[in-house]
Protein backbone atom coordinates (compact mmCIF):
# COMPACT_ATOMS: atom_id res chain seq x y z
CA UNK A 1 0.00 0.00 0.00
CA UNK A 2 2.74 2.29 0.55
CA UNK A 3 4.16 1.62 -2.54
CA UNK A 4 0.80 3.08 -4.28
CA UNK A 5 0.83 6.24 -2.12
CA UNK A 6 4.15 7.34 -2.72
CA UNK A 7 2.57 7.29 -6.50
CA UNK A 8 -0.14 8.36 -5.40
CA UNK A 9 1.16 12.05 -4.04
CA UNK A 10 3.68 11.72 -7.35
CA UNK A 11 0.92 12.06 -9.32
CA UNK A 12 -0.92 14.95 -7.09
CA UNK A 13 2.37 16.30 -7.52
CA UNK A 14 2.29 16.97 -11.14
CA UNK A 15 -1.05 17.66 -11.59
CA UNK A 16 -1.48 20.08 -9.18
CA UNK A 17 -2.98 23.27 -9.80
CA UNK A 18 -1.35 26.74 -9.40
CA UNK A 19 -4.52 28.86 -7.58
CA UNK A 20 -4.44 30.70 -4.40
CA UNK A 21 -7.77 31.40 -3.97
CA UNK A 22 -9.76 33.79 -5.63
CA UNK A 23 -10.93 30.56 -8.05
CA UNK A 24 -14.67 31.27 -8.31
CA UNK A 25 -14.30 34.89 -10.28
CA UNK A 26 -13.17 32.46 -13.62
CA UNK A 27 -14.77 29.32 -14.83
CA UNK A 28 -11.23 28.29 -16.14
CA UNK A 29 -9.09 28.53 -13.25
CA UNK A 30 -11.74 25.99 -11.72
CA UNK A 31 -11.14 23.01 -14.20
CA UNK A 32 -8.30 21.69 -12.59
CA UNK A 33 -10.25 21.55 -9.30
CA UNK A 34 -12.33 18.75 -10.95
CA UNK A 35 -9.64 16.85 -11.66
CA UNK A 36 -7.66 17.28 -8.21
CA UNK A 37 -10.78 15.91 -6.74
CA UNK A 38 -11.32 12.99 -8.65
CA UNK A 39 -7.22 12.61 -6.81
CA UNK A 40 -8.17 13.26 -3.85
CA UNK A 41 -11.57 10.73 -3.85
CA UNK A 42 -9.39 8.26 -4.78
CA UNK A 43 -7.12 8.86 -2.13
CA UNK A 44 -9.91 8.67 0.09
CA UNK A 45 -11.60 5.55 -0.78
CA UNK A 46 -8.16 3.95 -0.10
CA UNK A 47 -8.39 4.91 3.51
CA UNK A 48 -12.47 4.21 3.49
CA UNK A 49 -11.21 0.39 2.79
CA UNK A 50 -9.43 0.58 5.65
CA UNK A 51 -11.99 2.16 8.39
CA UNK A 52 -14.86 1.50 6.38
CA UNK A 53 -16.97 -0.10 9.27
CA UNK A 54 -15.81 2.72 11.88
CA UNK A 55 -15.96 5.94 9.60
CA UNK A 56 -19.43 6.07 7.99
CA UNK A 57 -19.60 9.34 8.17
CA UNK A 58 -16.18 9.55 5.70
CA UNK A 59 -18.06 6.83 3.55
CA UNK A 60 -20.94 9.01 2.45
CA UNK A 61 -18.84 12.25 1.49
CA UNK A 62 -16.64 10.05 -0.67
CA UNK A 63 -20.12 8.67 -2.17
CA UNK A 64 -21.22 12.55 -3.00
CA UNK A 65 -18.23 13.30 -4.44
CA UNK A 66 -18.16 10.23 -6.92
CA UNK A 67 -21.51 10.89 -8.19
CA UNK A 68 -20.96 14.69 -8.75
CA UNK A 69 -17.51 13.20 -10.95
CA UNK A 70 -19.52 10.76 -12.83
CA UNK A 71 -21.60 13.54 -13.60
CA UNK A 72 -18.77 15.97 -15.04
CA UNK A 73 -17.68 13.00 -17.55
CA UNK A 74 -14.45 13.70 -19.46
CA UNK A 75 -15.40 17.27 -19.80
CA UNK A 76 -14.88 19.53 -16.52
CA UNK A 77 -15.50 22.62 -18.55
CA UNK A 78 -18.83 21.37 -19.98
CA UNK A 79 -19.55 20.55 -16.27
CA UNK A 80 -18.53 23.69 -14.38
CA UNK A 81 -20.77 25.52 -16.84
CA UNK A 82 -23.68 25.51 -14.43
CA UNK A 83 -23.93 27.72 -11.40
CA UNK A 84 -24.76 24.94 -9.07
CA UNK A 85 -22.21 22.57 -10.16
CA UNK A 86 -19.59 25.29 -9.25
CA UNK A 87 -21.18 25.88 -5.41
CA UNK A 88 -21.25 21.97 -5.13
CA UNK A 89 -17.52 21.94 -5.96
CA UNK A 90 -16.86 24.80 -4.13
CA UNK A 91 -18.48 23.58 -1.21
CA UNK A 92 -16.88 20.29 -0.95
CA UNK A 93 -13.59 21.72 -1.00
CA UNK A 94 -14.46 24.41 1.46
CA UNK A 95 -16.76 22.25 3.99
CA UNK A 96 -15.95 18.59 3.00
CA UNK A 97 -11.63 17.91 1.90
CA UNK A 98 -10.51 21.39 4.56
CA UNK A 99 -12.10 19.72 7.49
CA UNK A 100 -10.99 16.10 7.13
CA UNK A 101 -8.24 16.21 9.15
CA UNK A 102 -10.57 16.88 12.51
CA UNK A 103 -12.48 13.71 10.64
CA UNK A 104 -9.78 11.23 10.58
CA UNK A 105 -6.80 12.44 13.06
CA UNK A 106 -5.67 8.67 13.98
CA UNK A 107 -2.29 6.61 12.77
CA UNK A 108 -3.72 4.81 9.87
CA UNK A 109 -5.21 8.25 8.36
CA UNK A 110 -1.39 9.23 8.02
CA UNK A 111 -1.37 8.64 4.21
CA UNK A 112 -4.29 10.47 3.20
CA UNK A 113 -3.57 13.42 5.26
CA UNK A 114 -0.21 13.39 3.53
CA UNK A 115 -2.40 13.69 0.50
CA UNK A 116 -4.21 16.14 1.49
CA UNK A 117 -1.24 18.52 2.64
CA UNK A 118 0.03 18.32 -0.49
CA UNK A 119 -2.84 19.92 -2.15
CA UNK A 120 -4.34 21.88 0.53
CA UNK A 121 -1.86 24.85 -0.41
CA UNK A 122 -4.34 25.58 -3.98
CA UNK A 123 -7.82 24.42 -1.81
CA UNK A 124 -10.45 27.08 -2.45
CA UNK A 125 -10.35 29.91 0.29
CA UNK A 126 -13.16 31.07 2.40
CA UNK A 127 -13.38 33.98 -0.16
CA UNK A 128 -14.49 31.41 -2.93
CA UNK A 129 -16.95 29.33 -1.00
CA UNK A 130 -19.16 32.60 0.59
CA UNK A 131 -18.86 34.07 -3.54
CA UNK A 132 -20.17 30.76 -4.87
CA UNK A 133 -22.79 30.99 -2.02
CA UNK A 134 -23.18 35.02 -3.09
CA UNK A 135 -23.71 34.54 -6.85
CA UNK A 136 -26.05 31.59 -6.65
CA UNK A 137 -28.24 33.65 -4.93
CA UNK A 138 -27.51 36.82 -7.42
CA UNK A 139 -28.63 34.61 -10.08
CA UNK A 140 -32.07 33.77 -7.92
CA UNK A 141 -32.55 37.57 -7.61
CA UNK A 142 -31.41 38.53 -11.21
CA UNK A 143 -33.26 35.94 -13.11
CA UNK A 144 -35.98 35.63 -10.67
CA UNK A 145 -35.45 32.22 -10.09
CA UNK A 146 -37.22 29.58 -7.20
CA UNK A 147 -35.17 28.49 -4.59
CA UNK A 148 -36.69 24.66 -5.76
CA UNK A 149 -35.56 25.22 -9.52
CA UNK A 150 -32.16 25.84 -8.35
CA UNK A 151 -31.80 23.09 -5.68
CA UNK A 152 -33.19 20.68 -7.87
CA UNK A 153 -30.67 21.31 -10.67
CA UNK A 154 -33.67 22.94 -13.44
CA UNK A 155 -31.80 25.43 -14.64
CA UNK A 156 -30.01 24.88 -17.99
CA UNK A 157 -28.55 21.31 -18.46
CA UNK A 158 -26.22 18.77 -16.47
CA UNK A 159 -27.21 20.34 -13.47
CA UNK A 160 -27.19 18.34 -9.88
CA UNK A 161 -29.33 18.46 -6.96
CA UNK A 162 -28.11 20.10 -3.95
CA UNK A 163 -29.04 18.30 -0.74
CA UNK A 164 -30.53 19.53 2.24
CA UNK A 165 -27.06 20.51 3.67
CA UNK A 166 -26.30 22.46 0.46
CA UNK A 167 -29.43 24.55 1.04
CA UNK A 168 -28.74 25.17 4.39
CA UNK A 169 -24.94 26.20 3.93
CA UNK A 170 -25.94 28.84 1.22
CA UNK A 171 -28.63 29.96 4.04
CA UNK A 172 -26.42 30.19 6.58
CA UNK A 173 -24.02 32.06 4.57
CA UNK A 174 -27.28 34.78 4.09
CA UNK A 175 -27.74 34.53 7.84
CA UNK A 176 -23.98 36.00 8.15
CA UNK A 177 -24.56 38.70 6.01
CA UNK A 178 -28.20 39.29 7.79
CA UNK A 179 -30.11 38.54 4.66
CA UNK A 180 -32.93 37.53 5.84
CA UNK A 181 -35.15 36.93 3.36
CA UNK A 182 -32.73 34.93 1.52
CA UNK A 183 -32.12 32.78 4.82
CA UNK A 184 -35.73 32.14 5.31
CA UNK A 185 -35.97 30.85 1.43
CA UNK A 186 -32.96 28.59 1.76
CA UNK A 187 -33.89 27.41 5.06
CA UNK A 188 -37.11 26.43 3.87
CA UNK A 189 -35.84 24.68 0.43
CA UNK A 190 -33.41 22.57 2.99
CA UNK A 191 -36.53 21.40 4.71
CA UNK A 192 -37.92 20.68 1.40
CA UNK A 193 -35.33 18.58 -0.07
CA UNK A 194 -34.86 17.04 3.95
CA UNK A 195 -38.44 15.47 3.70
CA UNK A 196 -36.88 13.85 0.18
CA UNK A 197 -34.20 12.25 1.50
CA UNK A 198 -33.32 8.64 2.31
CA UNK A 199 -29.87 9.59 4.33
CA UNK A 200 -31.00 11.92 6.73
CA UNK A 201 -27.74 12.27 8.49
CA UNK A 202 -26.02 15.38 6.81
CA UNK A 203 -28.54 17.73 8.34
CA UNK A 204 -29.40 18.89 11.75
CA UNK A 205 -32.80 19.62 11.20
CA UNK A 206 -32.89 21.90 14.21
CA UNK A 207 -30.59 23.83 13.13
CA UNK A 208 -32.97 24.99 10.06
CA UNK A 209 -35.56 25.72 12.39
CA UNK A 210 -33.48 27.86 14.72
CA UNK A 211 -32.25 29.94 11.77
CA UNK A 212 -35.81 30.12 9.85
CA UNK A 213 -37.42 31.43 13.54
CA UNK A 214 -34.64 34.48 13.43
CA UNK A 215 -35.20 35.23 9.91
CA UNK A 216 -38.71 35.58 10.09
CA UNK A 217 -38.12 37.20 13.51
CA UNK A 218 -36.10 39.98 11.57
CA UNK A 219 -38.57 40.23 9.24
CA UNK A 220 -41.18 41.09 11.36
CA UNK A 221 -43.00 37.64 11.27
CA UNK A 222 -43.10 37.27 14.73
CA UNK A 223 -46.19 34.33 14.54
CA UNK A 224 -43.78 32.43 12.03
CA UNK A 225 -40.75 32.91 14.62
CA UNK A 226 -42.93 31.49 17.57
CA UNK A 227 -44.03 28.43 15.39
CA UNK A 228 -40.69 27.70 14.29
CA UNK A 229 -39.02 27.73 17.61
CA UNK A 230 -41.98 25.36 19.08
CA UNK A 231 -40.91 22.80 16.90
CA UNK A 232 -37.49 23.34 17.49
CA UNK A 233 -38.65 22.76 21.19
CA UNK A 234 -40.37 19.36 20.02
CA UNK A 235 -37.25 17.86 18.72
CA UNK A 236 -34.82 19.15 21.30
CA UNK A 237 -36.38 20.85 24.67
CA UNK A 238 -32.65 21.63 25.68
CA UNK A 239 -31.50 23.12 22.68
CA UNK A 240 -29.51 26.52 23.67
CA UNK A 241 -31.80 30.22 23.75
CA UNK A 242 -34.83 28.18 22.20
CA UNK A 243 -36.93 28.39 25.50
CA UNK A 244 -35.86 32.00 26.51
CA UNK A 245 -36.55 32.76 22.61
CA UNK A 246 -39.79 31.60 22.58
CA UNK A 247 -40.11 33.48 25.78
CA UNK A 248 -38.59 36.88 23.68
CA UNK A 249 -41.06 36.78 20.73
CA UNK A 250 -44.13 35.62 22.58
CA UNK A 251 -43.74 38.77 25.01
CA UNK A 252 -42.68 41.58 21.49
CA UNK A 253 -46.15 39.72 19.95
CA UNK A 254 -48.25 40.50 22.74
CA UNK A 255 -46.95 44.17 23.56
CA UNK A 256 -46.62 45.52 20.36
CA UNK A 257 -48.66 43.08 17.32
CA UNK A 258 -49.41 46.15 15.09
CA UNK A 259 -45.25 45.94 14.70
CA UNK A 260 -44.48 42.41 14.78
CA UNK A 261 -47.94 40.63 12.95
CA UNK A 262 -46.66 42.21 9.68
CA UNK A 263 -47.91 39.60 6.26
CA UNK A 264 -45.20 38.05 4.78
CA UNK A 265 -46.44 39.20 1.61
CA UNK A 266 -45.64 43.01 2.67
CA UNK A 267 -41.92 41.92 3.22
CA UNK A 268 -40.40 40.26 0.61
CA UNK A 269 -40.20 42.47 -2.16
CA UNK A 270 -36.84 44.06 -2.56
CA UNK A 271 -36.01 47.26 -3.35
CA UNK A 272 -33.73 48.18 -6.18
CA UNK A 273 -32.91 52.08 -7.90
CA UNK A 274 -34.70 52.49 -11.21
CA UNK A 275 -31.49 51.54 -12.99
CA UNK A 276 -30.92 48.45 -11.17
CA UNK A 277 -34.40 47.53 -12.01
CA UNK A 278 -33.83 48.20 -15.39
CA UNK A 279 -30.52 46.56 -15.26
CA UNK A 280 -32.28 42.65 -14.41
CA UNK A 281 -35.31 43.09 -16.90
CA UNK A 282 -33.06 43.46 -18.91
CA UNK A 283 -30.82 40.78 -18.10
CA UNK A 284 -34.18 38.52 -18.11
CA UNK A 285 -35.35 39.94 -21.43
CA UNK A 286 -34.94 41.97 -24.37
CA UNK A 287 -37.54 44.82 -24.58
CA UNK A 288 -39.28 44.91 -27.93
CA UNK A 289 -38.20 46.66 -30.60
CA UNK A 290 -40.10 50.16 -30.71
CA UNK A 291 -42.29 51.23 -33.34
CA UNK A 292 -40.41 52.65 -36.58
CA UNK A 293 -37.19 51.42 -35.38
CA UNK A 294 -37.37 48.09 -37.32
CA UNK A 295 -36.51 49.75 -40.87
CA UNK A 296 -33.31 51.27 -39.10
CA UNK A 297 -32.25 47.71 -37.94
CA UNK A 298 -29.89 46.51 -40.62
CA UNK A 299 -27.55 44.64 -41.82
CA UNK A 300 -24.79 45.00 -44.92
CA UNK A 301 -21.50 43.90 -45.96
CA UNK A 302 -18.81 46.93 -45.53
CA UNK A 303 -15.41 47.13 -47.15
CA UNK A 304 -14.51 50.56 -44.98
CA UNK A 305 -14.27 52.57 -48.30
CA UNK A 306 -12.16 49.72 -50.22
CA UNK A 307 -9.94 48.72 -47.80
CA UNK A 308 -7.55 46.41 -49.20
CA UNK A 309 -7.55 43.89 -46.92
CA UNK A 310 -12.03 44.66 -47.08
CA UNK A 311 -12.57 44.45 -50.83
CA UNK A 312 -12.63 40.63 -51.05
CA UNK A 313 -13.71 39.66 -47.29
CA UNK A 314 -16.08 43.07 -45.86
CA UNK A 315 -17.02 42.88 -42.75
CA UNK A 316 -20.54 41.87 -42.24
CA UNK A 317 -22.46 44.68 -40.04
CA UNK A 318 -26.01 44.18 -38.20
CA UNK A 319 -27.17 47.49 -36.42
CA UNK A 320 -28.06 46.74 -33.40
CA UNK A 321 -29.43 50.33 -32.04
CA UNK A 322 -29.63 53.45 -33.31
CA UNK A 323 -29.22 57.27 -31.43
CA UNK A 324 -26.80 56.09 -29.81
CA UNK A 325 -25.66 54.13 -32.56
CA UNK A 326 -24.66 50.21 -31.44
CA UNK A 327 -23.16 47.56 -34.03
CA UNK A 328 -21.91 44.11 -34.30
CA UNK A 329 -19.65 42.55 -36.46
CA UNK A 330 -20.43 39.43 -37.51
CA UNK A 331 -17.80 36.46 -37.90
CA UNK A 332 -14.86 38.88 -37.07
CA UNK A 333 -12.53 36.44 -35.19
CA UNK A 334 -11.52 32.60 -36.12
CA UNK A 335 -11.99 29.62 -33.62
CA UNK A 336 -8.16 30.02 -34.14
CA UNK A 337 -7.86 33.21 -33.46
CA UNK A 338 -9.75 33.08 -30.02
CA UNK A 339 -8.13 29.68 -28.56
CA UNK A 340 -5.00 31.40 -29.56
CA UNK A 341 -6.22 34.79 -27.07
CA UNK A 342 -7.35 32.17 -24.46
CA UNK A 343 -4.28 30.30 -24.55
CA UNK A 344 -2.06 33.89 -24.38
CA UNK A 345 -4.16 34.90 -21.55
CA UNK A 346 -4.81 31.92 -19.27
CA UNK A 347 -1.88 32.32 -17.35
CA UNK A 348 -2.27 36.47 -16.96
CA UNK A 349 -5.60 35.70 -15.62
CA UNK A 350 -6.07 37.84 -12.26
CA UNK A 351 -9.18 38.75 -10.36
CA UNK A 352 -11.22 41.91 -12.44
CA UNK A 353 -10.90 45.15 -11.50
CA UNK A 354 -12.21 48.72 -11.70
CA UNK A 355 -11.73 52.26 -12.12
CA UNK A 356 -12.09 54.17 -8.88
CA UNK A 357 -13.66 57.49 -10.23
CA UNK A 358 -11.90 59.55 -6.98
CA UNK A 359 -8.11 58.08 -7.68
CA UNK A 360 -7.79 56.89 -11.02
CA UNK A 361 -6.80 53.65 -9.62
CA UNK A 362 -8.15 50.40 -10.22
CA UNK A 363 -9.15 47.90 -7.86
CA UNK A 364 -11.35 44.47 -7.28
CA UNK A 365 -14.77 45.59 -6.07
CA UNK A 366 -17.69 43.20 -5.60
CA UNK A 367 -19.98 44.81 -8.31
CA UNK A 368 -17.41 43.52 -11.00
CA UNK A 369 -16.47 39.64 -10.97
CA UNK A 370 -14.42 37.92 -13.34
CA UNK A 371 -10.75 37.45 -13.91
CA UNK A 372 -8.60 39.51 -16.74
CA UNK A 373 -5.41 39.61 -18.87
CA UNK A 374 -4.45 41.90 -20.49
CA UNK A 375 -2.18 41.01 -24.26
CA UNK A 376 0.27 43.12 -26.06
CA UNK A 377 1.81 42.60 -29.74
CA UNK A 378 4.72 41.46 -27.53
CA UNK A 379 3.00 38.40 -25.78
CA UNK A 380 2.48 36.45 -28.73
CA UNK A 381 5.31 35.58 -31.04
CA UNK A 382 2.84 34.34 -34.09
CA UNK A 383 1.41 37.49 -33.70
CA UNK A 384 -2.19 36.81 -33.52
CA UNK A 385 -2.54 39.77 -30.86
CA UNK A 386 -0.51 42.14 -33.91
CA UNK A 387 -3.25 40.54 -36.92
CA UNK A 388 -6.69 41.23 -34.09
CA UNK A 389 -5.47 44.79 -33.79
CA UNK A 390 -5.02 44.96 -37.26
CA UNK A 391 -8.96 43.43 -37.93
CA UNK A 392 -10.23 46.24 -35.46
CA UNK A 393 -8.55 49.19 -37.26
CA UNK A 394 -9.81 48.08 -40.67
CA UNK A 395 -13.29 47.78 -39.43
CA UNK A 396 -13.67 50.47 -36.93
CA UNK A 397 -11.30 52.73 -39.29
CA UNK A 398 -10.10 53.94 -35.94
CA UNK A 399 -6.11 54.56 -35.06
CA UNK A 400 -4.95 51.66 -32.78
CA UNK A 401 -1.43 53.45 -31.71
CA UNK A 402 -3.31 54.73 -28.95
CA UNK A 403 -5.48 52.10 -27.91
CA UNK A 404 -4.76 50.38 -24.89
CA UNK A 405 -4.04 46.13 -24.96
CA UNK A 406 -6.64 43.63 -25.37
CA UNK A 407 -8.26 42.71 -22.31
CA UNK A 408 -9.39 39.25 -21.80
CA UNK A 409 -11.61 38.13 -19.98
CA UNK A 410 -13.26 34.74 -18.08
CA UNK A 411 -15.89 35.39 -16.33
CA UNK A 412 -16.94 32.66 -13.14
CA UNK A 413 -20.13 31.88 -11.14
CA UNK A 414 -22.70 34.32 -11.77
CA UNK A 415 -19.88 36.36 -13.09
CA UNK A 416 -20.99 40.18 -13.60
CA UNK A 417 -20.44 43.47 -13.85
CA UNK A 418 -23.40 46.08 -12.74
CA UNK A 419 -23.68 49.28 -14.92
CA UNK A 420 -20.61 51.84 -15.93
CA UNK A 421 -19.33 53.44 -18.07
CA UNK A 422 -16.44 53.36 -20.13
CA UNK A 423 -14.95 56.19 -20.15
CA UNK A 424 -13.96 58.86 -17.81
CA UNK A 425 -16.77 61.65 -17.01
CA UNK A 426 -16.23 65.09 -16.20
CA UNK A 427 -14.40 65.75 -12.49
CA UNK A 428 -13.14 62.20 -13.30
CA UNK A 429 -9.03 61.69 -14.34
CA UNK A 430 -8.94 60.86 -17.81
CA UNK A 431 -6.63 58.04 -17.90
CA UNK A 432 -3.68 60.63 -17.42
CA UNK A 433 -1.15 58.13 -16.73
CA UNK A 434 -2.04 56.67 -20.61
CA UNK A 435 -1.32 60.17 -22.27
CA UNK A 436 -3.80 59.42 -24.88
CA UNK A 437 -7.01 61.13 -23.75
CA UNK A 438 -10.48 59.54 -22.97
CA UNK A 439 -12.15 56.29 -24.36
CA UNK A 440 -13.31 57.52 -27.52
CA UNK A 441 -14.50 53.75 -28.35
CA UNK A 442 -15.24 50.32 -27.61
CA UNK A 443 -14.72 46.77 -29.00
CA UNK A 444 -16.38 43.74 -27.29
CA UNK A 445 -15.68 40.60 -28.77
CA UNK A 446 -17.39 37.41 -27.82
CA UNK A 447 -15.32 34.45 -27.59
CA UNK A 448 -17.90 31.74 -26.66
CA UNK A 449 -21.54 31.31 -26.81
CA UNK A 450 -23.41 31.00 -23.56
CA UNK A 451 -26.19 28.89 -22.60
CA UNK A 452 -27.91 31.20 -20.49
CA UNK A 453 -27.48 34.91 -18.58
CA UNK A 454 -24.72 36.99 -19.41
CA UNK A 455 -25.98 39.38 -21.97
CA UNK A 456 -24.17 43.24 -22.69
CA UNK A 457 -27.40 45.60 -21.71
CA UNK A 458 -27.31 49.40 -21.70
CA UNK A 459 -30.23 50.34 -19.20
CA UNK A 460 -30.63 53.55 -20.12
CA UNK A 461 -31.73 53.03 -23.80
CA UNK A 462 -32.73 49.67 -23.59
CA UNK A 463 -30.15 47.78 -25.98
CA UNK A 464 -29.65 44.17 -25.26
CA UNK A 465 -26.45 42.48 -26.74
CA UNK A 466 -26.73 38.16 -26.47
CA UNK A 467 -23.15 36.52 -26.30
CA UNK A 468 -22.08 35.32 -29.72
CA UNK A 469 -19.17 33.46 -30.81
CA UNK A 470 -16.74 35.25 -33.02
CA UNK A 471 -19.15 38.50 -33.04
CA UNK A 472 -17.59 41.81 -31.42
CA UNK A 473 -19.77 44.68 -30.28
CA UNK A 474 -19.05 48.17 -31.30
CA UNK A 475 -19.93 51.76 -29.88
CA UNK A 476 -18.44 55.28 -29.47
CA UNK A 477 -18.44 56.18 -25.98
CA UNK A 478 -17.85 59.97 -26.59
CA UNK A 479 -20.20 62.50 -28.76
CA UNK A 480 -17.74 64.10 -31.61
CA UNK A 481 -17.44 67.33 -29.27
CA UNK A 482 -15.57 64.91 -26.95
CA UNK A 483 -18.62 64.84 -23.85
CA UNK A 484 -19.27 61.79 -22.63
CA UNK A 485 -22.05 59.94 -24.33
CA UNK A 486 -24.37 59.02 -21.16
CA UNK A 487 -26.31 56.87 -22.80
CA UNK A 488 -23.81 54.34 -23.09
CA UNK A 489 -23.99 53.39 -19.75
CA UNK A 490 -23.90 49.45 -20.09
CA UNK A 491 -23.45 46.19 -17.66
CA UNK A 492 -22.75 42.77 -17.83
CA UNK A 493 -25.56 40.58 -17.23
CA UNK A 494 -24.17 37.88 -14.57
CA UNK A 495 -23.49 34.61 -16.34
CA UNK A 496 -26.72 31.61 -15.11
CA UNK A 497 -25.22 28.25 -16.84
CA UNK A 498 -22.26 28.52 -19.45
CA UNK A 499 -18.63 29.72 -19.44
CA UNK A 500 -18.30 33.47 -20.78
CA UNK A 501 -15.26 34.51 -22.52
CA UNK A 502 -14.58 37.81 -24.08
CA UNK A 503 -12.03 40.58 -25.19
CA UNK A 504 -12.22 44.25 -25.34
CA UNK A 505 -10.43 47.31 -26.83
CA UNK A 506 -10.66 50.57 -25.73
CA UNK A 507 -9.61 52.93 -28.06
CA UNK A 508 -8.44 56.40 -26.99
CA UNK A 509 -8.67 60.05 -28.74
CA UNK A 510 -5.26 60.98 -29.56
CA UNK A 511 -4.57 59.87 -32.95
CA UNK A 512 -8.37 59.99 -34.05
CA UNK A 513 -8.00 63.77 -35.13
CA UNK A 514 -8.37 62.96 -39.01
CA UNK A 515 -10.21 59.91 -38.56
CA UNK A 516 -13.03 60.90 -36.10
CA UNK A 517 -13.73 64.64 -36.42
CA UNK A 518 -14.37 66.33 -33.72
CA UNK A 519 -17.20 69.37 -33.65
CA UNK A 520 -17.94 72.71 -31.18
CA UNK A 521 -21.42 71.14 -30.58
CA UNK A 522 -22.01 69.43 -27.48
CA UNK A 523 -25.44 68.06 -28.71
CA UNK A 524 -23.31 65.81 -31.81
Amino acid sequence: MCAKVVLLVGVLLACSLAVSGEVFTALVHMEGLVSAERQLVESLNMYINQERKRLDELDRFADSVEKSLEKSGNDPSQYLHHPVNVFQLLNRYYNGWMKLGDMVYQDNARDLMANLSLQQYQFPSSEDYKGAAVALRRLQETYELTTTSIARGQVGTNGLNLTSRDCYLIGREAYLEENWEHTKKWMLEALNQFDEEKDRGQLDVNLVYDHLAFSEYKLNNVKKAIYYTKLLLQNDPAFPRARTNLDYFTQILENEPEKYDVPQSNVTKRSLDPEHERYEQLCRQADPIPKGMHQKLICYYDDRNRNPRLVLSPVKVEVLHVDPDLFMFRDLLTEGEMNRLKELASPKLARATARNAATGQFEPVEYRISKSGWLGPSDDPLGYVTRIDQHIEDVTGLEMDTAEQLQVVNYGIGGHYEPHYDFARKGEDAFSSLGAGNRIATVLFYMSDVELGGATVFPLVGARVAPSKGDAAFWLNLKRSGEGDLRTRHAACPVLVGSKWVCNKWIHERGQEFRLPCTSNPDQ
